[in-house]
C-alpha cells in the first residue's frame, strides 16, 4: 500500500506564499484607493481652474470663497477631506487662475501608519 507523503498536512511554503499575496493585496487596496483619489482630485481640479478662469464677468465665482467652497466639493466627490486652510487662490487680470492645494492625511495599517502630504497646482490661463 502506498502513502501520500502530504496526508494531512500543510505546505508551509504554499502557506506563506498564501499570507504574503493576501498581505500584498491589502496594502495595495489601501495605498492604491489614496492615489486614485489624488489622481481624479487633480483633474478635476484643472477643470475647475479652467472654468473660474473662463468666467471673466464673475457670475459664477464672483470671490474666492465660492471657489474654495467649489475646491471642497469636489474634494468630497473624491472622499478627501480638506478645510478652507488648505486651499488657496489667486486670480489675476480675471483671466490667470491659481489654484493651490494641500492635502494630508495618513494611511492606518496593522501596526504601521503612513503620513502622506500631496501638493496641488491647477495654473489655468484664458486667453480671448
Amino acid at each position: 500500500m502506498r502513502t501520500h507523503a502530504m496526508q494531512g498536512k500543510i505546505n508551509i511554503g504554499c502557506l506563506l506564499l498564501s499570507v504574503l499575496l493576501i498581505s500584498g493585496v491589502y496594502v495595495g487596496f489601501k495605498f492604491g484607493t489614496v492615489y486614485i483619489s489624488k489622481y481624479m482630485f487633480n483633474r478635476n481640479l484643472y477643470e475647475l481652474a479652467g472654468d473660474v478662469a473662463k468666467d471673466y464677468d464673475s457670475k459664477r465665482y464672483p470671490n474666492n470663497m465660492d471657489v474654495v467652497n467649489a475646491v471642497i466639493t469636489e474634494a468630497d466627490k473624491t472622499s478627501i477631506v480638506l478645510t478652507p486652510e488648505d486651499i488657496r487662490i489667486l486670480r489675476r487680470d480675471n483671466q490667470l487662475v491659481i489654484i493651490e492645494v494641500t492635502w494630508e492625511g495618513e494611511v492606518v495599517l496593522p501596526n504601521y501608519i503612513h503620513y502622506f502630504t500631496f501638493e496641488f497646482d491647477a495654473k489655468r490661463n484664458v486667453v480671448y
